[in-house]
């Protein structure tokens, strides 16, 4: 595949996501494929990386990943997106502060065959659990 159908194929993953279409969310995986999250080098299967999605799509409403560019070599591409959702639902123990949260992140997906094949996503954890209340705000 052109880098640029896998970038296309990039951004259409997040945008199943957004619209809660885990069908087409799945389906843009390829079989074995593996989630690193936050830097974690134990990797999650499909089916692992599917529940913790899940938890985020239960607990934020409105989701939407906003791209700020992407940049493709070989079988990677890179997405630099904000994240903004709304807390509605418990996450991770904090029950809902109807909140509205903004976080930056980055996205790495190695493609095999047009599909993902390896998942790695950073974002500013720290900053979302601030925003919804469960840490102080720096002074």
């Amino acid at each position: 595949m052109s880098t640029e159908t896998n970038k296309r194929m990039a951004r259409a993953f997040l945008e199943s996501f957004d619209k809660g279409d885990f069908d087409a969310w799945r389906g843009a995986m390829a079989p074995g494929m593996v989630a690193h999250i936050n830097g974690s080098e134990q990797a999650m299967n499909a089916a692992e990386f599917e529940g913790m999605v899940r938890v985020f799509a239960e607990a934020f409403a409105s989701g939407r990943h906003i791209i700020h560019g992407q940049v493709a070599e070989g079988d990677w591409v890179a997405t630099r997106l904000t994240w903004t959702a709304v807390h509605v639902g418990d996450f991770n123990g904090i029950p809902a502060s109807q909140r509205p949260v903004q976080v930056d992140g980055g996205v790495y997906d190695r493609f095999v065959d047009g599909r993902i094949a390896e998942h790695r996503a950073h974002f500013d954890v720290m900053g979302l659990m601030t925003q919804i209340g469960a840490l102080p705000a720096a002074a």
